[in-house]
């Protein structure tokens, strides 16, 4: 069994744009999506569910004769599609005042704390800062969210790179994908070559832009 995840171009409320993708995914693999802002978790439900469809403008998750409104329910509804194993959808959490960035990123991405330290370091992120809670201000929170994708170890992963344009930031994607992993990427503007229309890609194992 499989699942197709299919990106719909679309201007959903408090979501991205999306040009047509399609991924074929196996459904034990797992799939993840770590944001912070809710933006790129609906961006996920879009793109990684089979059962996910554009009815009226809106998206909808069905489930035998029931249909569910995922544009306008609350991130503690998602987990009924979470459970479905449609998609793992990773909120960064509020931290403890005292947590570094490097603990939270070990934390979400289920990695030793080294290797968080040294992929926010590749990130050129200071990973002793303190994150503060509720702080989402700035590239000391929003970075948490993609050095814990680029390290999580889901063969399909989304990484918002909207306010993260540094070249370090885009060689680290390049080399997740090289690693193995089909990276999924919102953004406004990867390349300089792409328009600021094009919001997201994905970016293929072999280093390709779809």
């Amino acid at each position: 069994m499989s699942l197709t995840a299919i990106g719909l171009n679309g201007n959903l409320a408090g979501a991205a744009r999306l040009r047509d993708i399609s991924i074929e995914l196996a459904a034990e693999v797992p799939t993840v999506v770590i944001a912070s802002e809710e933006r790129p978790r609906r961006a996920l439900l879009r793109l990684l569910s089979g059962a996910c469809s554009i009815t009226s403008g809106e998206l909808v998750f069905r489930e035998g004769d029931q249909e569910v409104d995922l544009a306008q329910t609350s991130a503690l509804d998602l987990a009924t599609v979470r459970n479905r194993g449609i998609a793992c959808s990773v909120t960064v959490p509020a931290p403890h005042p005292t947590l570094t960035c490097a603990q939270a990123v070990a934390e979400l991405a289920h990695c030793p704390l080294e290797e968080a330290e040294t992929e926010l370091a590749a990130l050129g992120h200071g990973h002793a800062v303190a994150v503060k809670v509720g702080d989402t201000r700035g590239s000391d929170r929003s970075v948490i969210p993609i050095a814990a994708s680029l390290l999580h170890a889901a063969r399909i992963i989304l990484v918002d790179l909207t306010n993260h344009p540094a070249p370090e930031v885009r060689q680290r994607v390049l080399a997740r994908a090289r690693r193995g992993a089909a990276v999924l990427i919102v953004t406004d503007a990867l390349y300089d070559d792409l328009p600021s229309t094009a919001r997201s890609h994905l970016l293929t194992p072999d280093g390709h832009l779809v």
